[in-house]
Order: structure tokens, then sequence, then C-alpha cells
């Protein structure tokens, strides 16, 4: 039987063969091409491309993260993204990346970079974990966006909500919402706030006459004039045309807003000027309060513009409350104001000097200088009057200041007449007390007069120390330190603790005169009295009772043991001249 030949399938001819390299190479030329096309895709996209490895090190960078960045694709090779940061997303952000890439899950948000120069750029980026077949993540890709200039435009839309186009303060919006916000946090914390409309007087006037350039720089400069004279926390908002806003925060008294008011109006003082054009701008104000003048931001606006209104009907350059009686106390207060401005130019203001002496002996140790005013349209200003206000509009700096030239200049004169040299008491109040340069303001103020620390004590209120201890203690080291005696005024009212009082470098307290004026009729007075003075000798200070006017007084301070004594019964606050028939 003939056996048949079976043909083996594995055996291919030589043509087969060559067709068959053909067929592999013209894929291998598509895959080459694709592959070609995709990776001139991914350079010339738009689209940032990073890849990192698994341990986040950058393997490869396309030409727009090149561009978006500021670095060199050589710069970037072999460094960490960490090379982007910029601060602005904390640790949690960077948590919630890990996490989310551990899972195998894609990272999408906007990371908010820095570029090479330290500019900010946004990038709506999506992080991708690659995987092998086995599962393994090998490589991350990073495909973004550039946003900045969309994050750009939201700002900008968002700031124009808000804010005002052509003073950059905030407006309407902002201001009726913080109203809202003030109101309910004043539910509370029950404290008082105003609102203020302030209008510019004679506008339309000044916008027609000297055109809307002329106006629009007005309302710019009355923008910034108002912004400088408020406090922190008070906001300001231009409500429209030449109208602002103001809320005033956390106000202690009614008549705070006045005294703002006026230091806003005083800023006004100086012309104002563009190009060839200079005029003087005057504002008038209407104000209402929380809650007694509106429960709503509506209401609140609504009745400040009521008091505006009347503020315009009596010819402007003035503020006015929402009340009758508010607005007579503003009255009276802005007077005093101006009152004092001029007695300050126009030197109205007096030294006196109370003596005050030795309980036992009846001798003049030293005196208290006190200053005095006498107006011509009030006649003689009682100092309560007046030395609150000089404090609200710290006029008391420089008021403070003339007090203590004038009173280191009568020491000098009193010692070149040969008089026996006793100190003198300068009061400081608790504006003074705050200066920075107090110090030095003091010493050279002794040295230009050419007499000792030692010829001056400097007083201030119990009350005023326990603002801040800390502070209080650095300024009346320093003071002490330099030469001076330390007098505690008011003492018996300002609650401090013995504790602290131990630490305080201070020579004297000075009883309150509330104490010293029931002292002769009151047992429990009697009693604090007592209880002062040895607490004060057994800290080696010496007390003095001020407001001794009465000879009774004076025994029982005697008997208690009091050292000094102040007061009618032994003087009143004298000119200098009659000073010397005590120090004779």
């Amino acid at each position: 039987m003939k056996t048949q030949k079976v043909k083996n399938p594995y055996v291919i001819s030589q043509k087969q063969a060559e067709d068959a390299l053909k067929e592999n190479e013209e894929r291998l030329r598509q895959i080459e091409g694709e592959t070609q096309k995709l990776r001139m895709f991914v350079e010339q996209t738009s689209d940032w491309v990073i890849i990192t490895n698994r341990d986040g090190n950058i393997e490869y960078v396309n030409n727009a993260a090149e561009a978006i960045s500021g670095y060199k694709k050589e710069e970037l090779i072999g460094k960490n993204p960490k090379l982007f940061k910029s601060e602005m997303h904390d640790a949690g952000f960077y948590k919630r990346i890990w996490e989310v890439l551990s899972s195998g899950s894609p990272f999408v948000d906007i990371f908010i970079n820095r570029n090479k120069k330290g500019e900010l750029f946004y990038i709506h980026q999506t992080i991708r974990p690659l995987k092998d077949k086995n599962g393994n993540v090998t490589h991350f890709v990073a495909t973004g966006k550039d946003v900045t200039q969309l994050k750009a435009m939201e700002e900008k839309l968002n700031f124009l909500a808000y804010n005002d186009i052509l003073t950059g303060i905030p407006n309407r919006n902002s201001f009726v919402e913080r109203l809202n916000n003030e109101i309910a946090r004043s539910e509370y914390r029950e404290k008082l706030f105003a609102v203020a409309v302030i209008n510019i007087d004679r506008f339309k006037y000044i916008n027609d006459t000297f055109g809307p350039a002329f106006g629009d720089h007005i309302l710019k400069i009355a923008a910034e004039r108002i912004s400088v004279a408020l406090r922190k926390g008070d906001m300001i908002a231009r409500l429209g045309g030449d109208e602002f806003g103001i809320v005033f925060v956390d106000i202690r008294r009614s008549e705070d807003t006045a005294i703002i008011f006026e230091k806003i109006r005083s800023d006004f003082l100086q012309p104002i000027r563009l190009k060839d054009e200079e005029i003087m701008v005057e504002l008038s104000a209407g104000v209402s309060f929380y809650p007694s003048d509106g429960k709503s931001a509506d209401e609140l606006i609504k009745n400040a513009n009521i008091g505006l209104t009347k503020a315009k009907k009596l010819g402007g350059n003035v503020i006015q409350f929402y009340t009758l009686e508010m607005n007579k106390k503003m009255s009276e207060l802005a007077q005093m104001e101006r009152l004092l401005f001029r007695a300050m130019k126009e030197k109205e203001f007096q030294v006196h000097y109370q003596p005050y002496w030795d309980i036992n002996t009846k001798k003049t140790v030293g005196m208290e200088a006190l200053i005095r005013w006498n107006n011509k349209e009030l006649g003689s200003v009682p100092p309560s009057r007046f030395i609150p206000v000089l404090e609200e509009t710290r006029m008391i700096m420089d008021v403070g200041a003339w007090v203590l030239r004038e009173s280191c200049r009568q020491v000098k004169e009193w010692v070149d007449k040969g008089y026996k040299a006793v100190p003198v008491s300068v009061n400081l109040s608790l504006v003074q007390f705050k200066q920075k340069d107090l110090g030095e303001m003091i010493t050279e103020t002794l040295k230009g007069c050419g007499i000792e620390p030692n010829l001056i004590t400097l007083e201030i209120t119990e009350s005023a120390l326990m603002q801040d201890t800390e502070f209080t203690n650095q300024v009346l080291n320093k003071l002490k330190g330099a030469g001076f005696s330390i007098s505690i005024d008011d003492f018996g009212t300002g609650y401090s603790s013995l504790s602290h009082l131990k630490k305080l470098p201070v020579d004297n307290l000075k009883i309150d005169i509330s104490f010293i004026r029931e002292i002769a009729h009151d047992p429990d007075t009697a009693s604090i009295v007592t209880a002062i003075i040895g607490m004060a000798h057994t800290m080696n200070l010496k007390t003095i009772a001020e407001g001794v006017e009465t000879e009774e007084q004076w025994k029982i301070l005697r008997l208690l043991r009091c050292d000094l004594a102040q007061g009618f019964y032994y003087s009143k606050p004298v000119p200098a001249g009659e000073v010397e028939k005590f120090l004779k």
C-alpha cells in the first residue's frame, strides 16, 4: 500500500513569510504613526500634562506645563511636583489626594500653584494612577487646564458685586449684609452699634461746575479720608452717588459717634485739589442706633437718612441724630470740641496748684498741678466737663504735654527764686499713659526746663492702671527707673488686687475723695480708709487723703495715721503767684 505524504501546517513558504513580514512592518509603521500623532498632540495641547513615577518624581512634562509653570523641562525632570507648592492648601488637602489615589480613583480639584517667578496660577487638574497588567500602580498622570484667568474674572465679578468700582470700598450690598451680621451679633452680645449716612454738601453744584472728573476725584478722596478716620472694626461703604454709609461697632456711648464724625470733619479742613482746581468740602451726617432707632438694616438706614435730612435743613456741615435728645447732646459736644480747639490756639488754659501737707505738722510737702479753663463764652468751665472731651478727641496728648511743660517751668522758677523745692504732681490720662514715647517725652521736657526728676510726681488713676496690668508694669518701671515718683490717684475705686498692687513700683496712694467725704459720718467708710492706710504702710507706701474740707476730717485722718492730706481745709487750687506763700 502506497503511503500518502501529509502537509505540515507549521511550515510556510518563503512567499508567505515575506508577506507576513511586510504585514508586520506595515502594522509597526501604523503604530509608530499613531504614537507620533499622540506625542504631537500631548506636546502641542494647551492642557498641562505631567507624568510622575510611583514615588512622585517627574518623568515627563509637556510644552504647556513648561509654559504655565515657567520652568524648563530639564529643570523639572526628576523633581517632585512639590516644587509648585504655594502654601495656599492645608495639609488636609494633600492627605485627601493620596487617600483618593490609593483607592485607585482619579483625584480632581483646582490646584493653586506658584510658577518660577513666585506668582500664583490655578490649574483645574485631574491626577490618575496608571497600573500594570498585575494591577500595581507604576505612574501618575496629571492633566489640567490653566484657569487662572477664569479665577481672576470670577474674583473681579465677586468684587464688583460687593464693592464700589469707583472708590474701591464696599457698596450697598456689602453694607446691608454687614448690618444684618451686626444685628445678629448684637442679639447675643448686647452691644450698641450705630449707622451713619454721610453726604457731601453741595456735591451737585461741584459736579456741575467742575465736571464729572473732578466729582469722581472728590468721591475717591472722601472715601480715603473717611476710612482713615474710622476705628478698627468700623466699616465704610458707598451707598450711591455722593452718599456714604458707616457702621460704628461696639459703641460705649452714643456721643462716641459725634466724636468720630468731628475727627472725620477735621480731616476735610484741607482742600481737595485736582490739577489747577481746588475746593473745600464739607459733610453732613445722620445717625441712628441699634436697637433704639431700628431693628432691621432698612429701618436703621432709613432713620439715619432722616437725621441726614435734618442736618441738610440746618445748613449742612453738621451731624444730626435720629432722636432730639441725642441731637442736643451732640450739639453741646461739638461746640465743646470747637471751643477747646480754639482754647489751645489762643492759650486760654492755666495751671493752678493745690498744696498737700503733712497730716501732723501741716507743712507743705508737695502740690498737684491742675488745669483750669476760663472761656469767653462759657466762663469758668469745670474740669469734669471738658477733660473727658479732651480725652475722647485725643487733644489731651497736646494739652497734657503743655501742662507738664508749664509745671516744670514753674518749678524751675521757684527754685531759681530760692524757695524750698517740693515735688509737683502731674496727672496722666489713660490716653497719655499709652503713648509709646511717654517716658522719653517726659524726660526731654524736664531736661529742657533744667529740673531733676525727683521734683515731678506722676499720677495715674487706679482704674486706668488696671486696664492692662502687664503694660502698666512695663511703663511704670521705666518711669520709676528714670527717677520719677509715682502716685495712684482715686485709690479705692478701681478694684485692684493686693497681689497686683505689690508688684507696682508706686510711692503713694491717694485715697479717693468719696471715702474722705463720708469718713466722719459712716463707720463703714472709716473702716475702709483704715484698711487702705494699713495696707499702704505694710507695703511702705505713703497715703494722701484727697478732698479734706473740715477740721473733723483732718483729725480723724491724723488718728488713722494717714501721711498727707489735700483739700479746701488747707487750700483750694490757686494760681502760681499765690503758691509762693506756702513755699515760704
